[in-house]
Order: structure tokens, then C-alpha cells, then sequence
């Protein structure tokens, strides 16, 4: 099985069309022999939340998070 790694700050639990993409995207893959590695934000500001995404990801997917600085926790500060 080949791999591929998706580098995206759009993750379960972040909700929307933008997660939507990504998580369906990732879903298909191992059925075309391509074994998806995620690599994403561990703290992310998302505008929406949906926690029900979660479910939909296949329990064999391997996600990778860190932390990262986010400019927008200084503007809802000011």
C-alpha cells in the first residue's frame, strides 16, 4: 500500500465544507491502495464546530497534530 500525507488545518472536530472535502477525500483512498497519514493542528480556531465528523472517520487513519501559534487568538484579545 503507498502513502500519502495530507497537510490540513481542516480536521474533525473543525466542521464545514472545507473538513467535509478532506474527510471524504481520506475516506475513499484505502480502497485505491493509498493509506492516508493526516497531519494537522492540534489547536486550532475553527468557526464551526461538529463533533459528529469524528464518527466518520475510518478507526484505522493515522493523524498527526501539533501545536501551532494562532494569529487569531491575538485579535479576539484585542
Amino acid at each position: 500500500m503507498k502513502k500519502v500525507l495530507v497537510i490540513t488545518y481542516y480536521w474533525p472536530p473543525s466542521g464545514g465544507a472545507g473538513v467535509q472535502r478532506w474527510l471524504k477525500f481520506v475516506k475513499y483512498l484505502p480502497s485505491l491502495d493509498w493509506e492516508p497519514i493526516i497531519y494537522t493542528v492540534d489547536n486550532g480556531e475553527y468557526p464551526v464546530l461538529d463533533d459528529s465528523l469524528v464518527n466518520d472517520l475510518p478507526s484505522n487513519i493515522k493523524v498527526l497534530k501539533t501545536k501551532v501559534w494562532e494569529p487569531y487568538s491575538l485579535y479576539r484579545k484585542l
